[in-house]
């Protein structure tokens, strides 16, 4: 089926199109990097990336336009899954070791650390970060996210594991 008369027939289903940069697609919508890296497109981290569109990038590596329409659409359809998951979800235990970690700032900040993740107390958010209320406690706790992290987290549920003594995340049930 035709990307272009598809669009016509069921306008807004589409979240990115051909056009789009791998670069802007992969930093909004990290859940994607998987289809793209099943359809051969295992440079998206690299600088062309930046301004090579979809299209030009399937291209390169050898996808004829029937194979570019349907990553459009599986592209898509990735898209729409993650944002049907719920939110992120907390234990008891992991709001506890958060509010401990809050200590008299406004915020909790998720950041990176050594290929997992970690929590900070923070004064003030970025500009590319959300809020998240996390309703498992008494007291108020906003969690302060980057965009990007909040869409990898959907459908998860962070713990505390005692005897680890750190965070975990696994699939909510």
């Amino acid at each position: 089926m035709n990307y272009n008369s598809y669009v016509s027939v069921v306008e807004g289903i589409f979240m990115i199109k051909k056009s789009d940069t791998l670069g802007d697609v992969v930093s909004s919508y990290p859940e994607v990097i998987s289809v793209l890296a099943a359809a051969g497109l295992h440079c998206i981290g690299c600088h062309v990336s930046t301004y090579e569109s979809i299209e030009e990038g399937c291209s390169a590596h050898g996808l004829n336009k029937k194979e570019i329409d349907a990553l459009v659409l599986a592209v898509n359809n990735k898209i729409k899954e993650q944002e049907s998951l719920p939110e992120v979800k907390f234990s008891p235990l992991a709001v506890e070791k958060l509010l401990e970690r809050k200590k008299s700032k406004p915020f909790v900040r998720l950041v990176g650390s050594f290929g997992g993740f970690d929590f900070e107390s923070a004064d003030s958010k970025m500009e590319d970060e959300i809020e998240i209320e996390v309703k498992a406690s008494k007291k108020p706790l906003t969690l302060i996210v980057s965009k990007k992290i909040e869409r990898i987290l959907r459908g998860l549920v962070i713990d505390f594991d005692k005897k680890e003594k750190d965070f975990s995340a696994k699939k909510a049930e």
